[in-house]
């Protein structure tokens, strides 16, 4: 019973740890989309600039992009199609949160509790300007002792579901040609 119990404890000390670490990194990765958000001086180019060095360094790019289009899509693509892929999505990412963001000023997140299921941190936040709020959550996983998120949920809409299902729509459309997928998202 005593080893059973030093077991939990060890368990529950590590859980309660990893939720603090990641507490901290959310604070200090939020304040600084803030900042980029908030900035009125910077020319477009450079927050442009700004939100693709947060995506970048904050963001599990490559494993977003590629749940998204599947296995089998995966496996009969080439590697110049993976590369294209990958650098399309990136900047279909980059430019989807620059949208978002640049639509909203005197924004703040606030933490308010951080969860984790199957390795998986789960943070709920709240992101609200002067008129209005929402629930975000923030799917995060700790890759090679760095945060990446892997999802973001805002009022009970995932963006990695979403972005699933229209990715299936237009490869279903094309008979699974990454080529269009490509062409499809770099229009945005």
């Amino acid at each position: 019973m005593r080893n059973l119990l030093i077991v939990i404890f060890t368990i529950f000390s590590f859980s309660t740890l990893g939720a603090s670490e990641v507490s901290e990194w959310f604070e200090k990765e939020s304040n600084q989309f803030l900042e980029i958000i908030n900035n009125d001086e910077g020319t477009e180019s450079e927050n442009y600039e700004k939100y693709k060095y947060f995506v970048n360094k904050n963001f599990a790019i490559k494993s977003v992009a590629y749940g998204l289009i599947g296995e089998n899509i995966i496996n009969n693509s080439s590697e110049n199609e993976l590369s294209l892929y990958l650098d399309a999505f990136t900047d279909y990412l980059i430019k989807t949160i620059y949208k978002l963001a640049n639509s909203s000023s005197s924004s703040t997140i606030i933490l308010k509790d951080v969860d984790i299921k199957d390795n998986i941190y789960i943070i709920k936040s709240e992101i609200s300007d002067k008129k209005s709020s929402a629930s975000l959550y923030w799917k995060v996983v700790d890759i090679d002792s760095s945060y990446k998120i892997i999802d973001v949920i805002v009022e009970n809409t995932s963006y990695f579901v979403t972005k699933k299902s229209e990715f299936n729509k237009i490869l279903r459309k094309n008979k699974g040609n990454l080529e269009a997928l490509i062409i499809e998202i770099g229009k945005i």
